[in-house]
């Protein structure tokens, strides 16, 4: 399946810490699970993103989010397409061990290591 907005095929974008919107819909939101909070955001607050394969900035009108981690680069290609639906945080163990799911398997794909969430003006 292709992506709409890049060419891209879902499954180049996909991770287990992020969830796409199906085919060729476009969600109005996107939600960042933390460890200790959720946070939501419309699609159309978001004023500018930039990153790389390891970290992912973006600001939204109210918000500063900062994603670490690796292979990112699959993350910045679905933000672009305002693809993505949920961003999830790891465990502190998941992201410490770099495992996922129940069986706590090695995982190597693209991964989230951290999400902080900042209101515009807090000190850092």
């Amino acid at each position: 399946m292709m992506s709409i907005s890049n060419g891209i095929t879902d499954a180049a974008l996909a991770s287990e810490d992020w969830q796409l919107a199906p085919d060729e819909h476009q969600p109005i939101s996107v939600v960042f699970q933390l460890r200790r909070g959720v946070h939501g955001f419309p699609w159309i607050r978001l004023s500018h993103f930039e990153g790389d394969n390891t970290i992912v900035v973006m600001d939204f009108a109210s918000h500063t989010v900062t994603i670490k981690g690796q292979g990112l680069a699959a993350l910045l290609a679905a933000i672009a397409g305002q693809r993505v639906i949920r961003v999830v945080e790891p465990s502190q163990n998941e992201a410490t061990f770099g495992v996922r799911g129940s069986d706590a398997a090695k995982y190597q794909g693209p991964a989230v290591h951290s999400i902080t969430v900042k209101k515009l003006g807090e000190d850092e």
